[in-house]
């Protein structure tokens, strides 16, 4: 039996892997800056990352266009158009907030307290890897059309959706822990700077809103070549 790939061309889906290989060292470059921040690094040390992070996003969005022009064409492909399109926009939404966050990181010297260090450092390293597990999850997007969504690839990939799903209560608790720490910190911090970590706390949790609906939505392809 041909597979998919061989019937339809895999054209769009290698660009989708590709698409969540850049938002993924996006996201990886915003963790680096983020870890010199923290060890209390330059301002332009961390604008220099600010720009490459946002450089990152904008080669993402490229890529997303291009797979909008390849989707909006006759090609013809094994699974719904509106759901594929539905993984790159929350893929890319990722990116986004990514430099949103670095952007937000050059307004000024931003310093985090001592005091809630370890909340705030412990959230990050959670979001980081839940997006980590949503690149993984992408990446065996092309995997899962070339074996025509064979159930052994099928439940591998399931695997990884699932782990992502059961870290909600990890992820949920830390953001909370760590956005009662930063307010615990209001008469050592400005009320800007309380504000931008405020603002980069909720950032972070939109990245991992995002990680999670980028492989739930490949669920949902998955479960419909099922049906």
């Amino acid at each position: 039996m041909k597979t998919f790939s061989k019937l339809f061309g895999r054209s769009p889906f290698v660009q989708v892997v590709k698409h969540g290989q850049k938002v993924e060292e996006c996201v990886r470059r915003l963790f680096e800056l983020l870890g010199v921040l923290f060890q209390g690094g330059d301002a332009t040390q961390i604008e220099k990352l600010a720009v490459e992070v946002a450089e990152l996003e904008t080669e993402a969005d490229g890529i997303r266009n291009k797979i909008h022009e390849q989707l909006s064409g006759k090609i013809l492909i094994p699974v719904n158009r509106r759901e594929l399109f539905d993984i790159v926009e929350q893929q890319d939404s990722i990116a986004d907030r990514a430099e949103e966050i670095a952007v937000s990181l050059t307004f000024r010297d931003l310093k985090l307290p001592d005091e809630v260090f370890p909340e705030v450092k412990d959230f990050v390293e959670i979001v980081f890897q839940n997006c980590a597990i949503a690149a993984g999850v992408v990446s065996k997007l092309d995997l899962l059309i070339e074996s025509s969504f064979a159930e052994l690839d099928a439940r591998t990939v399931l695997k990884l959706i699932n782990e992502l799903r059961e870290r909600d209560d990890l992820t949920r608790d830390a953001g909370l822990a760590a956005t009662r720490g930063i307010y615990s910190t209001e008469d050592t911090l400005s009320p800007v700077e309380l504000m931008l970590w405020v603002k980069i706390i909720g950032l972070l949790g939109k990245m991992s809103s995002f990680a999670d609906r980028t492989a739930n939505g490949l669920r949902i392809v998955i479960e419909n070549q099922r049906n």
